[in-house]
């Protein structure tokens, strides 16, 4: 894999100077870049240059170059405009082809430059599988027979904190920032032995599993689960952890509370874990909180579910998860649908589910568990044929519109099940269950 270092020059006569990065120095130039090739052991130098900077610099640089290196110039404009700013980075990102370890030295970039460069490296990374391994800059101080390097690219991992947490408020999943988390210490203990007494970071790496657990169960609906993983999450919310996140991974302590905040009122108190009911009501918060952040499949998933579990409580039934029993609170709710619906296989969402109550011979034991049996009817009818609808993936000759799937879920659901079972369906602060 080619090491390419993307570089540019302006029109200013550089003065000479011995560059260095950490112990180690380069021979005296008056191009950084030259500097880079010898300290980075660089293949191809891309360098973008304006008409009157290559007319400036162009040949001089060739010639003080390692004879082995390939070198690119491209040209680009001034950069005066939008569409000029925009046509430096269309060159940038097209100068580099794709599996490359790249390096950036912004140490003569103008204008515009140092702003694309970083928004090139965080588009290369994704679009291009481009390894970043370093933003640099040459601090050149006048008089000074020395210039040190400077190691910028914690500015493009701040990038890879903004996408993470981007990703955290949009959608609520915090599988990125855990791994970045995890990142943070590995790279700690890989780059730096600490000595006896020195802060070194203990808890990034297990706070990292335990938002990244609590992702994947959110992801894959896996509400009981989900319990275990918060009651971890609360035993690693310390004060030591915010201590050693302010230290180590400063971006994230201004998402820390926020996470703690979003995931706990997901929790059960300690002293409600075994209790059914309780369950139950978590369950149709984590429901809300599907719905919020516009999980569609994940909502439908669960509210099926979750009808049975509350009307086998409603029932008396405290092992809700029993196979045997929810199947037989699933039968009763299939007996509201007329039989001449159930057999048509796909049923309408507004169907004639049960004009008028009086029409039924006989009503099962959960009608008495609600205030409107014909909404049970109707909204069952529409769970089932909507959550069979996803599962099913297109996979039949007729099939929900998205956008129905879509409205049912943002606008009727959680309204049709609060009207049914308002107890189980009430919303609860609970000031324990922060951390």
């Amino acid at each position: 894999m080619a090491k390419t270092l993307l570089t540019t020059l302006g029109t200013t006569k550089y003065t000479e100077t011995v560059y260095f990065f950490g112990e180690q120095r380069a021979d005296k130039t008056c191009y950084v870049a030259k500097a880079l090739c010898q300290l980075f052991e660089i293949d191809r130098v891309v360098l973008l240059l304006t008409e009157e900077a290559r007319a400036t610099h162009w040949n001089c640089l060739q010639d003080c170059l390692p004879s082995h290196v390939e070198k690119i110039a491209r040209a680009i404009p001034e950069g005066k405009t939008e569409a000029e700013t925009w046509e430096i980075f269309d060159v940038l990102v097209d100068s580099i082809e794709p599996n490359t370890q790249l390096l950036f030295d912004i140490t003569h970039a103008f204008r515009s430059i140092p702003v694309l460069m970083l928004l090139g490296a965080a588009l290369l990374r994704k679009a291009k599988n481009v390894e970043i391994q370093g933003l640099y800059y040459g601090l050149y101080r006048h008089g000074q027979a020395e210039t040190p390097i400077i190691d910028l690219t914690p500015a493009i991992r701040l990038l890879d904190w903004l996408t993470a947490s981007d990703k955290f408020i949009s959608t609520g999943s915090a599988v990125e920032l855990g791994q970045l988390l995890d990142r943070v210490q590995r790279d700690f203990y890989r780059q730096q032995k600490p000595g006896k007494g020195d802060p070194r970071p203990t808890r990034l790496q297990s706070f990292g599993q335990a938002i990244r657990d609590i992702s994947r169960s959110l992801e894959l609906v896996r509400p009981v689960s989900l319990q275990e993983d918060l009651r971890k999450l609360q035993r690693h919310s310390t004060q030591e952890l915010a201590e050693e996140v302010g230290q180590f991974a400063k971006p994230f302590g201004l998402l820390l509370q926020s996470i703690q905040n979003s995931y706990s009122q997901l929790a059960l108190p300690a002293d409600q874990k075994e209790d059914p009911r309780a369950q139950v009501q978590k369950h149709f918060q984590l429901l809300r909180w599907y719905v919020e952040k516009r999980f569609t499949t994940q909502a439908l998933l669960l509210a099926r579910e979750w009808v049975v579990s509350a009307l086998c409580l409603c029932e008396g039934i405290q092992n809700y998860l029993e196979r045997e029993a929810r199947q037989g609170i699933e039968h009763q709710l299939g007996s509201l649908i007329p039989r001449e619906e159930q057999l048509l296989g796909d049923l309408p969402a507004t169907g004639s589910l049960i004009q008028h109550q009086e029409q039924l011979q006989s009503l099962p034991p959960i009608a008495a568990h609600v205030p409107d049996v014909q909404q049970l009817a109707k909204l069952w009818s529409r769970l089932s044929e909507y959550r069979n609808d996803v599962a099913h993936v297109q996979m039949k000759p007729k099939s929900l519109r998205s956008e129905v799937l879509e409205s049912f879920v943002l606008q009727d659901l959680l309204p049709s099940l609060e009207a049914l079972f308002p107890e189980l369906a009430r919303l609860e602060k609970d000031p324990s269950a922060s951390w």
